[in-house]
């Protein structure tokens, strides 16, 4: 019977305190260094992220910019190449109306605002006088001038909406001489195309 018992307490002993020991310490080590694979994969999302994701969204991200750059760099060069084929229409003193002279000028400034390269850019007309008046009348005045413009190229095929116009008045010459030739250069409307 003692045999038994003895037994029975051994069997108990082991199944209360276990079969194998486990040191705490390097338990806790092994633990701390998963947590620590885990984490430097895991990004504040809590989705694995290894580095070269990281870097393949960098390398993204500078394709990105570069393409961005270069779609600028391209619509400043279309810009500027249309702009030289576009000239000033001129008017005479103290009028708005556009001369028969430079009806063809606006016609050939309507074909190139309708043409494909243009289609998607607005168009600013710039009214402009010379420095006879006050300023407050030539202010006026290269309205008219801008508005007429752009009445015409309306009737032409031009969207009105692409379309805005503004007034420099006496206050953007081209010439600062005091001659009728000068004058004559700055009572105009010019245009610049924007994206």
């Amino acid at each position: 019977m003692k045999k038994i018992v003895v037994a029975s307490m051994a069997v108990a002993v082991l199944l209360f305190t276990g079969c194998s020991q486990k040191n705490p310490d390097v338990d806790m080590t092994n633990k701390n260094k998963q947590t620590q694979n885990v984490s430097s994969n895991t990004n504040s999302s809590g989705s694995n992220v290894s580095n070269m994701d990281s870097n393949n969204m960098d390398s993204t991200k500078n394709d990105m910019n570069s393409m961005n750059q270069n779609s600028e760099n391209a619509l400043k060069y279309l810009i500027a190449k249309l702009e030289l084929k576009l000239k000033p229409v001129y008017f005479d003193f103290d009028k708005y109306n556009i001369r028969t002279d430079m009806k063809p000028v606006v016609e050939s400034s309507a074909d190139i605002f309708n043409s494909d390269e243009a289609q998607k850019l607005s168009i600013k007309i710039e009214g402009n006088c010379d420095e006879w008046g006050t300023d407050e009348y030539n202010y006026a005045l290269g309205l008219k001038r801008a508005k007429s413009v752009k009445d015409e190229l309306s009737a032409l095929g031009v969207a009105s909406d692409r379309m805005m116009i503004v007034s420099y008045g006496e206050s953007n010459p081209v010439c600062t001489e005091h001659t009728k030739s000068c004058w004559n250069k700055n009572r105009r409307a010019e245009f610049k195309l924007l994206p």
